[in-house]
């Protein structure tokens, strides 16, 4: 990787973009940060500035977190530009897997803007001995900040791409070449940072969105147990997995909200159950217009139907199927018990203006679309008496939930993933880049939490553990007046991994999740495109991405690409 890859990786790093009341909005330029980072105020803006790439991160679309998994295929790709472009070819590489290429541009994207984010961890590390007017005990939290963000780049990059180079100098001149370390190496620095975290920040924080001992606890949960199930791993992992995630829930800094749709209220976003988020709020944003597209991905196309229209955004804004639930997705909810389907998905649309169906008048607050529930009888009596008192209804059946193209004969029209919506994120234009949403990014909230517990108390073998972490989880997901409470005889991986998906569709786990379990074949058996396009199902080579080709073209000594690409 020669020196043009890290000029750029340090201008992002001048990118003084921020997050929240207690980071705010600079534009430098002509700076350096040896002419810069030199005092208190600097070095502060520094830190927000390691916040802040956590944005370049998670702005777009989650790519690599979600396609190509058990819950989440491609559906109709939106047009930036009048063309599809690029956007199809990677998405279409990321979710059927056979012909991903080193080439792709979401993966490049991944890598670049990781290693872009560590570089400016390396620069507030290495800087922060140096800056005079700082107390010892406030450059001690700044640092265990930041030492977890730099932890989490190097957990998404061993997950994703394996043994990698750990760059922990600040890089201020031409490196050519980069020996990439073991796996095992890269875990053993992750959690070298995380423990020096936890010792270092704060239990609790006045400014939510700082980085808390709840937080790095969290990632230490998450971290052993993904490399308990490593080679070099082992039932240890699993222990400390559980012992971490058990202190984070008798810490009693957070709560479980009381409803489950409740945790994703646009208006409640600073709820007792975040434990780490992304801040996208738009006081602070390097612009007014740039956030971040999660509200938009996960539906589809309504402003095409009669009695919608485009640019409409308050009540169900510019939908887009990008990001499509597999019809296996919704059977995995009881929707008479389980109050998780309601509040994920929206299945009753109603006409937002006047309009007309052919000659048949349509009016504002008519329901358009109804999707009956996937797991509950909805005879032709129904169906019948639905369009009686609403004439202009669409029923659309479960067996329809689907594609309209490859063969796989649906009308890509399905209950929506809806727990992101922002009513105030504008219309989005034909800018890839201009996506409005200002919601925060959930990372970690205390749900996850009881279930890396359960997860842990499951690989240890102690499935009576795992219930009872999964039972929390479970009963607060609960209809009023039903039961979701499971036995330790209910537990297995399968199950757990369903768990997930019930309590976390669409919140950038579900690849990491089955990466993490070797379980990549459920997509391989539940995702349709992923199925036809691999009919010998799962390789190996698919657990991790290939290193990015302008990686391999800038390095004068030889970067090795991942296995079999």
């Amino acid at each position: 990787m020669k020196k043009t890859l890290y000029i750029a990786m340090l201008a992002a790093g001048m990118s003084l973009s921020s997050c929240q009341d207690f980071l705010t909005e600079e534009n430098i330029s002509g700076v350096t940060s040896e002419n810069f980072y030199t005092d208190a105020a600097g070095f502060e803006k520094l830190i927000n500035s390691c916040y802040s790439s956590m944005r370049d991160v998670y702005e777009t679309d989650p790519k690599l977190f979600c396609w190509g998994t058990d819950i989440i295929t491609r559906g109709e790709i939106e047009p930036v530009s009048g063309t599809v472009g690029d956007r199809v070819v990677r998405a279409t590489q990321l979710n059927e897997y056979r012909t991903l290429s080193s080439d792709n541009s979401a993966v490049e994207e991944l890598f670049s803007n990781l290693y872009a984010g560590i570089q400016r961890c390396n620069t507030a590390i290495n800087k922060a001995a140096t800056i005079p007017g700082l107390t010892d005990a406030a450059r001690s939290k700044r640092v265990g900040e930041v030492r977890f963000i730099r932890a989490y780049y190097y957990y998404l990059l061993a997950e994703n791409f394996g043994g990698v180079p750990i760059v922990k100098e600040e890089i201020n001149t031409a490196v050519t070449h980069f020996e990439p370390n073991t796996e095992q190496a890269v875990y053993d620095f992750i959690l070298e940072d995380l423990n020096a975290s936890v010792a270092s920040v704060d239990a609790t924080t006045a400014e939510f969105g700082r980085v808390t001992q709840g937080a790095a606890k969290h990632l230490l949960s998450l971290v052993h147990l993904t490399r308990g199930y490593k080679a070099f791993g082992g039932s240890a992992d699993f222990t400390k997995a559980a012992q971490y995630a058990e202190e984070v829930i008798a810490g009693g800094n957070y709560k479980l909200v009381p409803a489950f749709a409740d945790v994703f209220k646009s208006t409640n976003q600073q709820n007792s159950e975040i434990i780490f988020s992304i801040q996208f709020d738009p006081i602070s944003l390097k612009n007014k217009t740039i956030g971040h597209g999660q509200n938009l991905f996960f539906g589809w196309r309504i402003f095409r139907e009669p009695g919608f229209y485009d640019g409409e955004y308050q009540t169900y804004s510019r939908r887009t199927s990008d990001f499509m639930p597999t019809q296996f997705l919704y059977t995995l909810y009881n929707t008479a018990k389980d109050s998780r389907y309601d509040g994920t998905f929206l299945s009753k649309f109603y006409a937002v203006r006047d309009d007309k169906i052919g000659n048949q008048p349509i009016k504002k607050g008519d329901l358009r679309f109804y999707f009956p529930y996937p797991d509950q009888p909805f005879t032709a009596a129904d169906s019948a008496a639905l369009k009686q008192a609403n004439p202009n209804v669409e029923i659309v059946r479960f067996d329809k939930w689907k594609q309209d193209f490859q063969d796989i004969g649906g009308v890509l029209k399905f209950p929506m993933i809806n727990k992101f919506f922002d009513p105030l994120a504008n219309f989005p234009g034909n800018n890839e880049r201009a996506y409005s949403s200002t919601r925060d990014i959930y990372l970690f909230r205390l749900a996850e939490t009881y279930l890396l517990a359960a997860e842990a108390y499951f690989k240890l073998g102690q499935k009576d553990k795992a219930a009872e972490k999964l039972n929390v989880v479970r009963q607060r997901a609960a209809v009023t007046g039903q039961s979701l409470n499971v036995t330790a005889a209910n537990v297995d991986l399968d199950f757990i991994l369903d768990e997930r998906a019930r309590e976390l569709a669409g919140e950038y786990k579900r690849w990491l999740d089955l990466k993490r379990t070797h379980r990549l074949d459920r997509a391989f058996e539940h995702n349709p495109l992923t199925k036809l396009t691999n009919p010998g199902g799962v390789s190996e080579k698919y657990y991790l991405r290939p290193i990015p080709q302008s990686v391999i073209d800038r390095d004068t000594e030889g970067y090795p690409q991942n296995p079999e690409y």
